[in-house]
């Protein structure tokens, strides 16, 4: 069995590859903010046996980043794999090549931001795939696909390894809030440090004024350190317009901002707590969820009645 998520890998891997030509960076460059902002170089994450790309949003190649982030997804489902070797992580849209807007996103446009759907699994703990993100309801089954459920814990080892991770400053994970409670819960029963859930707790936000997120993780990283024309968080009227419905203009959703919230305030950078160090494989998970129904769980289904996609803006209080 693996180590605890968090700590390296045993064997360093090639896993992307950074844009060719005139302005490739190392790292890439953001530029702008969340939502008015374009990626200078980049990473492209690429798929492997333990990651693939989410079929429902595979068109377009909206698999560029930042290399902290994009490498961050990479170590993040190796840690899973390490524990479980059948765990596969699914990621949706990351950002364009050069990156801007995205039909269906406010943000995504400057290469700091992922949707990374959930693990799920069967009521025989073995994990299941879809072909897009599933929503999920707070005693964990899925809101549209009897039998399946929220895998708490692959996903807490992947949200561990992500809040833990050296080179990426994490500074959102949006996120339901019924789940969040349960991803908190099964890493205190699982045992894991203190310093790391008390991280997870911080980062793990569900977004104002907008959908849930109870069908997928939105990550954020915050601007590398001393890299100009990167703004780190949007403005106050985009950052309060987060999954209000507008009509699509210029591939975009347009429309009248949210009012702000009474409580919105930048965010702060928080404290980067050191990596856990490495700890034995994680405990059995809890019984699972009581329902009725079963799925498949051989094969990559499209459950019915899924939830639109889309993802939040800004800061969460």
């Amino acid at each position: 069995m693996g180590a605890w998520p968090g700590s390296p890998p045993k064997k360093p891997q090639a896993i992307a590859h950074v844009t060719a030509g005139t302005g490739a960076l190392r790292l890439g460059r953001s530029v702008g903010s969340p939502t008015e902002g374009h990626l200078v170089g980049g990473t492209h994450l690429e798929e492997a046996p333990y990651l693939r790309v989410s079929p429902a949003h595979a068109g377009g190649d909206v698999r560029w980043g930042l290399e902290p982030l994009v490498t961050a997804i990479d170590r993040a489902a190796r840690a899973v794999r390490r524990q479980f070797p059948d765990a596969v992580a699914t990621v949706g849209h990351i950002s364009r090549q050069g990156g801007g807007e995205i039909d269906r996103h406010h943000s995504h446009e400057s290469g700091r931001d992922a949707d990374v759907q959930f693990y799920v699994r069967g009521r025989n703990n073995k994990p299941l795939l879809s072909n897009g993100f599933v929503a999920f309801k707070g005693d964990g089954s899925a809101a549209h696909w009897p039998g399946a459920y929220f895998d708490d814990v692959r996903n807490w080892v992947f949200v561990h390894s992500i809040v833990s991770d050296p080179h990426a400053h994490v500074t959102h994970i949006f996120v339901a809030a019924p789940l969040r409670a349960r991803l908190l819960a099964i890493a205190e029963h699982l045992g894991a440090p203190m310093n790391v859930r008390m991280r997870a707790a911080e980062l793990m936000v569900q977004p104002r004024g907008a959908l849930p997120h109870d069908d997928h993780f939105h990550i954020r990283i915050a601007c590398p350190p001393r890299q100009q024309g990167c703004v780190e968080n949007p403005t106050a009227p985009a950052a309060t317009i987060a999954h209000a419905p507008r009509a699509v203009v210029r591939g975009r959703r347009g429309g009248a901002p949210v009012a702000p919230a009474a409580s919105a305030r930048p965010t702060q950078r928080p404290r980067v707590a050191p990596p856990a160090p490495p700890r034995p494989v994680v405990a059995p998970p809890p019984p699972p969820v009581k329902g009725s129904g079963e799925a498949d769980e051989h094969d990559v289904v499209a459950p019915p009645g899924m939830i639109p996609y889309d993802d939040a803006d800004g800061p969460a209080d």
